[in-house]
């Protein structure tokens, strides 16, 4: 059994603290309650487009692995139908690196039009690599779409159609954020040498 802390915060922000004194690194996790699921079934696959965009700076920090990398942490992501999750792992000692630029894209996700063209560029082509150019690609969309037939699960995380990444406009780009990527929308985690007061 894992033993764990769990407490929420005024902006509404739920924290869970695992202790470990034994590990020398520390994890965290940020999961957004935000998939696919909460797309508008004309604007799919933005949860993933998102995922991406959130790696391509904030306010006071324009690029974000940079930070984390000169600590020792490493960092990824992913979407499912239900969540979005990003995590990183890095020295206990450095856990404050992570904070920081977790708070600092919560609160400042630097929205510009470069960033949203590189993203969609590289989520089209993720797109038409997994789902388009292979034997049987295209079979998870035929799947959900006859098994779910109203539900939002019935289009994959990728999203139902590329025209829809394609053409994500910077405005629907910032609904979303504004949206979801809020404290009180959110679970953070972090495990390892940390205590629940540091936290």
């Amino acid at each position: 059994m894992i033993h764990f802390q769990k407490f929420t915060l005024s902006n509404g922000l739920q924290v869970i603290v695992h202790e470990d004194a034994t590990a020398h690194i520390a994890v965290m996790n940020l999961m957004y309650d935000v998939g696919s699921r909460d797309e508008h079934p004309l604007k799919t696959g933005f949860a993933h487009l998102f995922e991406h965009l959130m790696f391509g700076g904030s306010s006071n920090i324009p690029a974000y692995d940079t930070p984390l990398q000169q600590v020792g942490g490493d960092n990824n992501a992913y979407t499912t139908t239900d969540v979005t999750n990003y995590y990183c792992a890095l020295p206990a000692v450095n856990l404050e690196t992570a904070f920081w630029l977790e708070s600092d894209r919560m609160l400042g996700l630097a929205f510009n039009e470069k960033s949203l063209e590189i993203q969609r560029k590289v989520v089209v082509e993720e797109f038409k690599e997994r789902y388009l150019n292979q034997p049987y690609g295209d079979a998870w969309h035929h799947l959900t779409n006859m098994a779910y037939t109203t539900h939002p699960y019935r289009w994959p995380t990728i999203g139902q159609s590329l025209s829809h990444i394609e053409n994500a406009a910077m405005e629907d780009v910032k609904a979303f954020f504004y949206k979801f990527y809020r404290p009180n929308n959110a679970i953070l985690v972090v495990a390892g040498k940390v205590t629940q007061q540091q936290i």
